[in-house]
């Protein structure tokens, strides 16, 4: 299909900030109180029943927190297990009350006295702007540690199942590993609401057919594949390919979170990909959109007191 006479999407922005907007804003600005080293500031945008599992495997029970004070207990002691040099986040999404993003690594790990430089995949689901619960979950806790993941492995280990069929041309393969109330979104933001957001298998196959309306894939690469807890795991995938609408090459990285049902199939999936990077079509409209996100972003962080503006990087894969 050329690029002339692919679906288009109404792109037209609204003024208002939506949640998912509003919640990476107050992560981001937790977070800078963390990394401007006031523990305090970010403490205090935790809920008191926060609950998850933060460098499981690295920090004793780290895999399974309760409270606000098994959490503050926890970052006390990271310093007796690394010395951090490199705490980046990158690669912003949410979805519904979930912050999901990468955090790039880089510290001496203590018990051996190596250089470590990894990447984490993060999720914290914020709920009236307080984070709830909180996931950061490091790849290749083995190769650190010389033991294994204390998480499941099993989630990663189908849903690479299915990616290989997917791979391999096979989707029917991967549909066989899906529930039939499977829910979730798919590319949210730059293809219409109504294929992007599914509620059951046959609208999640609907959508699989379709996709190469918008999208002609030249790359598709999952990596970063960690294990957590409730069934749950996330990956990021490094795409390259052209959006149709504009015959723009895009080269980003997505965040990607799935869930399995008790049956071992998928019941939830959330595939995001940045789509400022896909619809703004020139480097105008980069710097445009980036001038509009900080006046967002200071106007949040005005409001609720953070003083932290959202990430301005001109790079789709921030």
């Amino acid at each position: 299909m050329s690029a002339t006479t692919a679906p288009q999407l109404n792109t037209a922005a609204t003024k208002q900030p939506t949640l998912q907007q509003s919640n990476i804003a107050r992560v981001q600005a937790l977070v800078a109180e963390f990394q401007a080293g006031r523990p305090e500031g970010y403490l205090a945008g935790v809920h008191e029943n926060i609950h998850g599992s933060v460098l499981g495997g690295l920090i004793p029970g780290g895999d399974d927190y309760r409270g606000k004070a098994a959490f503050q207990e926890l970052m006390g002691s990271m310093d007796q297990y690394m010395e951090v040099s490199k705490f980046e986040p990158k690669n912003w999404r949410a979805v519904n009350n979930d912050v999901l993003f990468n955090v790039d690594w880089a510290f001496v790990w203590i018990p051996t006295g190596k250089l470590i430089e990894t990447t984490a995949l993060v999720r914290k689901v914020v709920r009236d702007g307080m984070i709830c619960e909180k996931y950061h979950c490091i790849c290749d806790v083995e190769a650190i540690t010389g033991e294994p993941s204390p998480h499941d492995a099993t989630p990663v280990e189908r849903v690479q199942e299915l990616l290989a069929e997917y791979g391999a041309g096979r989707p029917e393969g991967y549909l066989a590993g899906v529930s039939d109330d499977f829910s979730g979104s798919v590319l949210q933001g730059w293809v219409p609401d109504e294929m992007a957001r599914f509620n059951s298998k046959e609208d999640f196959g609907k959508l699989m057919g379709e996709m190469e309306q918008y999208m002609e894939v030249t790359k598709f690469e999952p990596c970063n594949f960690v294990a957590m807890p409730n069934n749950d795991m996330m990956f990021n995938v490094n795409w390259c390919f052209t959006y149709k609408s504009t015959g723009k090459v895009v080269e980003t990285t997505a965040v990607v979170r799935k869930v399995l049902d008790k049956d071992n199939n998928l019941c939830e999936k959330y595939h995001m990909v940045d789509a400022d990077c896909v619809l703004e079509e020139s480097p105008r409209d980069v710097v445009a959109a980036a001038t509009e996100r900080t006046a967002l972003s200071t106007a949040l962080s005005t409001a609720g007191g953070t003083g932290v503006v959202l990430s301005t990087s001109l790079m789709c894969n921030e």
